[in-house]
């Protein structure tokens, strides 16, 4: 395996030795290899065999394990660049491809947003206040830290938990002992149960040149801890939302981080902010940006990945966009109906429960 020494030339622009690898197969994976692909990049994936989408429209494909290794070499000597469509792929697949290839954002990013007691601890240290949190290793930690918090919290697994997978509400009728294993009795962190008005997001991007830029912010709203609905562009005190910005900046800083990065956060009553977590990578609050004049936010990724300047994207009018999610793709009449919707299905091939199936948007204003 060749070791990368030389400083990349951007931009990279099309051609033929610029191909973008991209890991993971799922829509997220899809809907950056088609905006690769608009643009003139070709595009390799690679994923485990599987229920993939996004293998119906990349140019080149490698079915392996994430601990292939010899498989990522291979695959490694075939790109110019990656990126990832999902933050828990293991730091050591992405630290290994690194030797070889640029991968935005870096291994170092992930390796913070699967870990919650490092992101939370990254996330105060770039200014964020962040809920009252405990890390758990075992039942006596988790019995004292319940305590602590009045029993009332919500334990999650420190690792590896996304949609609402790998956590759990706690009580004072909660057995504590009967939720530590149903979590696996593995690493925890338990937070404070945060009463919130509602849950923003927002998304900061930068390219491999060193420009950079926002999205505006959008407001989400959860169904059995999966997002349902998103609303965007929102407004905030502007005063807030300049110290937002300036806060996710700093974490950006912090972690020499190049790509597109969404926060999550809780609004409290008051207007102040709560830091809830990261996503290094296109992000489901940000769909609605495919609808919007210019870039959506798989545009924007493949600029800040190839090095091509990104700036502020705005945003004229106001979108809603919906969740499809398991058994609702067989029930969509109404929508199909309805000229004004823009629909998006992802093509996978078994239906689930709790499984994005895919999403719509209409403008509201």
């Amino acid at each position: 395996m060749k070791i990368m020494t030389n400083k990349i030339d951007y931009p990279l622009l099309p051609n033929n030795q610029n191909i973008i690898g991209i890991l993971g197969g799922g829509q997220l994976g899809k809907m950056t290899a088609l905006s690769a692909n608009k643009i003139g990049y070709k595009t390799h994936l690679y994923c485990p065999k599987g229920d993939n989408p996004a293998e119906a429209v990349v140019d080149f494909i490698t079915n392996g394990e994430w601990d292939d290794f010899d498989k990522l070499v291979d695959f490694s000597s075939k790109i110019v660049c990656a990126t990832s469509e999902f933050e828990n792929i293991p730091s050591k697949t992405l630290e290994l491809l690194s030797q070889n290839i640029n991968v935005t954002p870096s291994s170092t990013v992930f390796r913070c947003a699967q870990i919650r007691s490092k992101e939370k601890e990254m996330a105060l240290k770039s200014g964020f206040q962040t809920p009252q949190w405990h890390l758990i290793r075992n039942t006596d930690d988790l019995i004292k830290s319940s305590n602590v918090l009045n029993n009332s919290g919500i334990l999650k697994t420190n690792s590896f938990g996304y949609d609402g997978k790998g956590q759990a509400k706690i009580n004072k009728e909660t057995n504590l002992f009967q939720i530590w294993e149903d979590l696996g009795s593995i690493e925890c962190v338990l937070e404070e149960t945060i009463n919130f008005k509602r849950e923003i997001s927002i998304m900061y991007f930068k390219s491999q040149d060193g420009s950079d830029g926002y999205f505006p912010l959008s407001e989400n709203h959860h169904e059995n801890g999966i997002l349902k609905k998103s609303m965007a562009p929102i407004k905030l005190d502007l005063s807030i939302e300049k110290e937002l910005k300036l806060k996710t900046k700093q974490l950006a800083k912090n972690l020499n981080f190049y790509g597109i990065l969404a926060i999550e956060l809780f609004e409290l009553q008051d207007g102040s902010l709560i830091f809830n977590e990261i996503a290094p990578r296109p992000h489901n609050s940000f769909h609605w940006t495919n609808e919007i004049s210019g870039n959506s936010q798989f545009d924007i990724l493949i600029r800040t990945i190839c090095g091509l300047p990104v700036k502020n994207v705005s945003a004229d009018s106001k979108w809603e966009m919906t969740n499809i999610i398991g058994e609702d793709l067989n029930h969509l009449k109404n929508i199909y109906n309805e000229q004004n919707y823009s629909i998006n299905i992802y093509g996978k091939k078994s239906i689930k429960p709790d499984r994005k199936m895919g999403h719509y948007t209409k403008q509201i204003i």
